[in-house]
């Protein structure tokens, strides 16, 4: 081998990575051959051995330690990890005189240099080989117990510490900016620090009851004396890591001084203290105090009435209406769960919905719900009553303790409700991990007939990805979008483009938080399709939604119609999808005047504007208060031509050019594409351009005659008539 290729580490580095108790080896290869770049400490001691017997068993004969029954098995193993990247393996080595049975994972990646390198974490697992005790009583990737086996194993370790006089406490890890660490690095280097911290926790903690409970937590029940040194120690270890990956641990601790509390109440204020620094990057850890008793105190309440709240219907069924930008009425309902405790009257969301999830209850009252949204569909329906989607958030734990596509199936069919009736909400951050698993469940829901909604886009770190490997009916953007809203503000420049870029991908948008009639405007005319918020309507009893006018008289949207909005909802004000071909075109959509335009029976509205179209309409002598204010209701009838012109866009489903028509002496040309036809209600959409307005100057000039070059023609044949066959034209969408 040229060693010239070889990778080194040196100084500082090479010290840190060595020194680590991570069990872990970095290795390069290079044609044929494998080097050994670095050993750590951790992983010495596991195997029992000096780093120099390490390394020369790894590149010369890693499989003569082997069990004879594994060799194939890792070595297959191995072949496909230098190929692709990823290792996860168990197998049987000989360790000390007796095979050991370990748990290997590891990932590859590139260093700044260009080199290509292979690191390895290893776990002793040989006390928990057993398959059905490892998913039921330990994580499989740390090979830690999980919370079923630390409860009895944090009890035993409380008792003998009690019996030597020794105070104990809980203490609750949790590693900051996991999600972006993830994003960053890539889930296999995240892995790797997942399965390095817990490989630091078992050392410095190495007698205590040490568990993963969920996603990057950690919980460990030791005692009281120099708890704060292990925590600074455990700090810098995984600091160390090998990958070089900036990683920093926050903890909350709970001195159980009385030793009374049950184990998991004990975790819970732990939880708590460590919650209150998760932001705060100056402090490693937190005790809890008595200013934390009102959280904890709520938390308990919950978690000891959630079940007699289900049984007795304290937890109501609410909904918040969901408006279409271009109608102004209801097209959808969001489900929402309200708590009418008997004892504290009602609790606000915030304060039961995270405990339910982080003790693994939420999926009992997600199912919950969507009974009372089945029932109430079902009481809708017998009423009479227009029946819009109902949408319902699914929470990211239950696909980890159920088969959530086949709870939902079995519950909406036993109430006979029809699919497309019920939308599927999955908050973005349960996108951080099973990637695959997750697209699979959505395309089973999709393919059944649900609609599937991502939630909360932009609160995480993972929006672009997710959007570009998940397919969604509709994209929620996060209320933060509409905090501090201003019509000059930066954020007015990012939504515009976040929705211009979903709109492309043939995708709809709903913005939540909408408090002004100015966001309002902004969002429909931005092409925001679905709005929510509470200047449209607040959460409401189910109940209240029973009648044709709601409460604050909004009214039910056109069920018939949803394909003929879906259609205008995703169409931006774009002038590029247009072909320009006319002097006074310039291409961008500031300064260009473009519309979504809606006609029937002779006459049209606007459903959706740009600020130069609006400025447009006040040249051709329109009220401007109406222009810049709601204009559902407004209604206008076009001249000869220009009806003329979108008659014949409507018929034929092309593009259509009209030049010098006259508008209150001002002569137009525009370019009108065709958008959506409804032949139930002899109703269409148009996307109209204004490419060239005279100037006002040339209005002192004798009027020219019109060069109108468009002739009138009949209206869309109806859905039973067969349309010519088109080919595609720019600017146009195919119905």
């Amino acid at each position: 081998m040229n060693t010239d290729m070889l990778y080194e580490y040196y100084g500082r580095e090479k010290n840190d990575l060595e020194s680590s108790v991570i069990p872990f080896v970095i290795m390069q290869k290079i044609g044929a051959e494998v080097h050994v770049t670095l050993v750590s400490d951790g992983l010495c001691k596991l195997y029992c051995a000096d780093r120099t017997e390490v390394a020369y068993t790894l590149e010369n004969g890693i499989y003569t330690t082997v069990h004879p029954e594994d060799v194939e098995k890792v070595s297959s193993a191995m072949t496909k990890f230098y190929a692709e990247g990823r290792l996860n393996i168990v197998f049987r080595k000989f360790i000390n005189g007796t095979f050991r049975t370990v748990y290997a994972q590891g990932s590859s990646y590139y260093t700044d240099s260009g080199d290509k390198l292979h690191t390895i974490w290893c776990g002793d697992v040989t006390d928990i080989v057993n398959a059905e005790k490892i998913n039921n009583y330990y994580d499989k990737l740390t090979t830690l117990p999980n919370m079923s086996a630390f409860g009895m194993l944090a009890e035993q370790e409380r008792r003998r510490m009690q019996s030597k006089g020794i105070v104990p406490a809980m203490v609750y890890f949790d590693i900051r900016d996991m999600k972006a660490i993830n994003e960053k690095y890539g889930f296999s280097r995240g892995n790797g620090i997942l399965s390095g911290t817990a490989s630091v926790l078992k050392d410095v903690f190495e007698k205590d009851a040490i568990a993963r409970f969920s996603d990057d937590h950690f919980v460990v029940m030791t005692g009281k004396r120099h708890l704060e040194q292990k925590i600074e120690q455990v700090n810098d270890q995984v600091l160390r890591n090998p990958m070089g990956i900036p990683v920093q641990l926050c903890a909350g601790i709970y001195i159980d001084d009385k030793g009374e509390l049950d184990i998991f109440a004990a975790i819970d204020r732990a939880r708590i203290a460590c919650k209150t620094i998760k932001g705060d990057y100056t402090r490693k850890y937190h005790v809890f105090d008595r200013d934390m008793f009102t959280e904890y105190r709520q938390r308990r309440h919950v978690l000891n009435h959630f079940d007699e709240a289900l049984e007795k219907g304290y937890l109501k069924l609410y909904y918040m209406p969901i408006i279409r930008t271009v109608t102004g009425k209801i097209c959808d309902m969001e489900a929402l769960a309200r708590w009418m405790d008997p004892e504290k009257g009602l609790l606000p969301p915030a304060q039961f919905i995270p405990v339910l999830e982080d003790n693994r209850l939420i999926n009992k009252l997600d199912f919950y719900m969507l009974r009372k949204i089945c029932e109430s569909l079902d009481t809708q329906k017998q009423l009479g009553m227009p029946l819009v989607p109902v949408s319902v958030n699914i929470s990211r734990t239950n696909f980890e303790v159920c088969d959530v596509f086949d709870e939902v199936l079995s519950i909406v069919n036993e109430y006979n409700i029809a699919h497309h009736l019920l939308t599927v909400e999955i908050t973005e951050s349960a996108f951080i991990k099973n990637q695959q698993f997750l697209a699979n469940q959505i395309n089973r829901f999709r393919e059944a007939g649900f609609n599937v909604w991502m939630d909360d886009f932009g609160s995480e770190y993972s929006s672009l990805n997710t959007l570009q490997e998940y397919s969604f009916d509709l994209i929620k953007l996060d209320m933060r979008f509409m905090k501090n809203f201003s019509l000059t503000g930066k954020n007015r420049l990012i939504l515009s483009d976040v929705l211009n870029m979903i709109s492309k991908l043939g995708v709809s948008t709903l913005a939540e938080g909408v408090q002004t009639k100015e966001q309002l405007r902004f969002l429909r005319d931005a092409g925001c399709d679905k709005v929510q918020g509470f200047l449209l309507g607040k959460p409401m009893p189910c109940e209240h939604f029973y009648q044709e006018r709601i409460y604050n008289g909004l009214q039910y949207d056109d069920v018939n119609k949803t394909s003929y909005y879906d259609k205008i909802c995703t169409t931006s004000l774009e002038p590029h999808l247009l072909m320009s071909g006319l002097g006074g075109f310039i291409g961008d959509s500031d300064t260009t005047p473009i519309a979504v335009l809606e006609f029937h029976d002779g006459v049209f509205r606007i459903l959706k504007a740009n600020n130069a179209y609006k400025y447009f309409l006040e040249q051709i002598g329109q009220d401007k208060d109406m222009i810049n204010n709601d204009y559902y209701e407004w209604y206008k009838t076009p001249t000869p031509g220009f009806l003329d012109a979108v008659k014949k866009c409507l018929s034929s489903r092309r593009s259509e050019t009209i030049i010098n028509v006259e508008e209150n002496g001002t002569r137009v040309s525009a370019n009108i594409s065709f958008i959506a036809y409804d032949a139930k209600t002899e109703t269409g959409a148009v996307l109209t351009v204004i490419t060239k307005v005279d100037s006002l100057l040339s209005m002192i000039t004798p009027k020219l005659e019109s060069e109108s070059e468009t002739v009138e023609t009949p209206l869309p044949p109806s859905e039973t008539e067969e349309a010519p066959e088109q080919e595609s034209t720019p600017g146009h969408t195919e119905e």
